[in-house]
């Protein structure tokens, strides 16, 4: 099928779900540019600075999968969509696109502006800023010397869209400072380039800021921190934030308020390699309101698809990987005894599924999902330089490394986590590298990296990674990738006159510990058998944090800690600390359904060396009072007789909520050690699920009920006597 009749298809399918639904009309812009070559665009002006514009692979993906779920999830006319790509998003067709949105939006429309591609900054030497730099958007003829779109020429244009009485949303997948030093460097590259140097000299007040006017603004990382570019499953190219926020839109529930979407992307960005971790902006009202509004293929949070056609013994689908499905399944038609599982996805928006019981459904009918299909759980992937060196020949060099950094004044640095270094030493294919400021730089055999350290500056802080000799790669059994696609490294370092190793999360820094979802790194030691049991325990813990569930099945209540001694919940970013009693409950999300389906609770904690421990119910207790809630739902729920101790060992837990309709035969599944999974043998398709996912082996797909949520959330676990500034 042609990609214009799937659009009309998508908008037809959307046409019958809206019938006798009342929305917004809704306009979108979305500009993904990878192409910055600008060679079909003219020449440069005489002057135009270099600013080194690396191609991207992932922008343009984004737009293509972003335009698709707005029809099918949102229901927004195609006609209502503008998208520029690659050189088609030149400046002056972006700033012509977004003052076609202020003159055509009116009052109560829903606006979306959506920028994937490198981001910047000028120098503004008039700006009321302290750095006197402005941060903006690259266009696609940046490198004939266009200037770059400013912040501040983005907030005149939406300031005028929010003056219209229109509801905007702003998405940013781009960086404003991806230079700045950042843990081990893998080769990625974020979507930055250089700043332009050219000053504004600007001194114009250009209002309020969007977000303060009731925006909701949704940018990647932080104004100082790098966004970074993955790929999916089948190998395709997206921004980490844009990725993990489609598969958050999927899952989203109908009117769950903007900010548990976002809080359920941000959790997958920090699970992501490279590190980063987004930002939302606005007001409570603009935070508390749905993404976009409701969406078109949920009912009463479940999830509803459409037929467009029966042929023989298959039904063709309207929906698709945007709607949570998967091969294998399960629809019914609530109406009749039909029922018909996925056999085939067609791609974002549509499937192909054989009757298994009932009539065959009529073409236009509505069909609801009651099984769900799990896909295979992600592997953890790591990297592991390899050498000809074997340990002792490695230690001697390492040894000459370190002597002549210490003769030159150069700075040996331990650990790159906790101190950064300015320069990286490091094996590649053609033996070792110098990563700096300026690039990589390939320097040659042992003797030309001892020379490259005598030509260093003194006070040139220097971190060398060492590779691992074959013995200790192979004695792993792990499948290495590229250093740019691994969740770790495998790093070995020269510290206290020895030769030790451990798995590093790459393009980290130490004040990223609390925000990720994964450690930073594990004990440095000396043999390959506690590498081997490092990784495994790292295994279980990402086994956790990427386990999906099923979509529309979010239960409305989050958790929370509440410390004993002074009765205060435990914020974001703050820690838990030794020796001290805390205790569980349920929060309800913020507006509260009037009528919530009780469920089965169930909270455990996975600590940072893979040990789980079941903090609700009792492990002794088995499923019994810890249904919740009763009528009429409560904002508040305690969790009577959770209450725990934190203890050793000291790093950051991840605390888990899992809700669901039916109860756990066999609760005590969610225990096991940091070595063994749980004993007890499940009994349920549920239960074999979350087994195998804390085994960290789960390599295949499952199909389970529909009617069931994880949700997570992480704190660090500190020493009683840790300083104020450490909590």
């Amino acid at each position: 099928m042609s990609s214009s009749r799937i659009k009309a298809s998508l908008f037809a399918l959307c046409a019958v779900l809206l019938t006798d639904t009342a929305y917004a009309i809704h306009h979108a812009l979305l500009i993904g540019i990878n192409d910055y070559t600008a060679s079909r665009l003219g020449k440069p002006m005489p002057g135009a600075p270099q600013r080194d514009w690396i191609e991207l692979k992932g922008a343009v993906n984004d737009v293509e999968m972003l335009k698709q779920m707005l029809v099918l999830l949102y229901g927004v006319d195609p006609a209502q969509i503008v998208a520029l790509t690659d050189q088609a998003a030149t400046r002056a067709a972006i700033l012509q696109s977004l003052e076609h949105l202020v003159t055509t939006s009116r009052k109560g429309d829903v606006v979306l502006f959506y920028f994937g591609g490198h981001g910047s900054q000028q120098r503004n030497s008039q700006s009321d800023e302290r750095d006197k730099l402005d941060e903006s958007i690259v266009p696609a003829d940046s490198r004939l010397g266009v200037e770059d779109i400013r912040d501040k020429t983005l907030r005149t244009y939406f300031n005028r869209i929010l003056d219209r009485g229109v509801r905007l949303t702003v998405i940013l997948d781009n960086c404003y400072s991806g230079s700045g030093a950042r843990g081990l460097p893998t080769g990625a590259h974020p979507r930055s380039v250089k700043r332009d140097p050219r000053d504004v000299a600007d001194a114009v007040r250009y209002g309020q800021r969007p977000e303060s006017r009731g925006a909701l603004v949704l940018s990647a990382a932080q104004d100082n921190d790098a966004a970074w570019e993955t790929r999916d499953g089948e190998g395709k190219f997206h921004g980490v934030f844009t990725w993990a926020w489609m598969r958050a839109m999927r899952d989203a529930s109908s009117g769950e308020p903007a900010v548990q979407t976002f809080l359920r992307a941000q959790a997958r960005v920090r699970t992501e390699p490279p590190f980063q971790s987004p930002v939302i902006a606005g007001t409570a009202e603009a935070k508390l309101a749905p993404f976009l509004g409701d969406r078109i293929d949920r009912r009463d949070d479940r999830v509803v698809v459409g037929v467009a056609k029966v042929q023989n013994d298959s039904v063709f689908l309207q929906g698709g990987w945007a709607n949570g499905l998967a091969v294998g399944s399960e629809l019914h038609d609530p109406r009749s005894a039909t029922r018909v599982v996925v056999t085939a996805m067609l791609g974002l928006a549509q499937s192909i599924a054989r009757v298994v019981a009932g009539p065959p459904p009529q073409t236009g009918s509505l069909l609801e999902l009651s099984a769900w299909t799990i896909p295979p759980g992600p592997p953890l992937r790591v990297s592991m330089p390899r050498t000809a060196h074997d340990v002792k020949s490695l230690t001697n060099v390492a040894r000459k490394l370190n002597a002549e950094a210490l003769q030159h004044g150069v700075r040996w640095v331990a650990d790159p986590i906790a101190s950064q270094a300015s320069h990286v030493l490091r094996w590649g294919e053609n033996g070792w590298q110098l990563v700096g400021p300026d690039g990589i730089e390939t320097v040659g055999d042992d003797d030309a990296a001892i020379a490259a350290i005598a030509k260093m500056p003194p006070a040139t802080s220097l971190f060398v990674e060492l590779p691992a000799p074959a013995v200790v790669v192979d004695a792993v059994h792990a499948e290495s990738v590229a250093a740019d696609e691994a969740d770790y490294l495998l790093v070995g370092r020269y510290a206290s006159r020895r030769l030790t190793y451990a798995w590093l999360r790459p393009l980290v820094k130490r004040s990223d510990k609390r925000r990720s979802g994964l450690p930073l790194e594990t004990k440095w030691v000396t043999n390959a058998p506690d590498l081997g049991r490092a990784l495994s325990r790292l295994r279980k813990i990402h086994a956790w944090q990427t386990l999906e569930s099923p979509p529309a099945a979010r239960f409305p209540y989050r958790l929370q800690i509440r410390r004993k001694r002074d009765e205060r919940l435990v914020g974001d970013g703050e820690s838990i600390v030794g020796d001290e009693k805390y205790e569980l409950e349920l929060r309800g999300t913020i507006p509260l359904p009037a009528r919530i389906k009780p469920r089965y609770v169930y909270a455990f904690v996975i600590d940072g060396n893979g040990q789980s421990v079941l903090l609700f119910p009792p492990a002794d207790s088995g499923s019994v009072e810890n249904r919740f809630p009763d009528a009429p739902p409560p904002l508040d729920i305690p969790l009577e007789g959770s209450e725990f101790e934190a203890s050793e060992p000291y790093g950051v837990d991840t605390y888990v909520l899992l809700s669901t309709d039916e109860p756990l035969p066999n609760p005590s599944i969610l225990e096991w050690d940091s070595v063994r999974t749980a004993p007890a043998h499940p009994a349920t398709a549920l239960e074999e699920l979350l087994q195998l996912t804390a085994s960290g082996s789960r390599g295949k797909s499952f199909v389970t009920p529909a009617s069931w949520s994880i949700e997570r959330v992480s704190f660090e676990c500190v020493r009683a006597h840790a300083t104020k500034a450490n909590q």
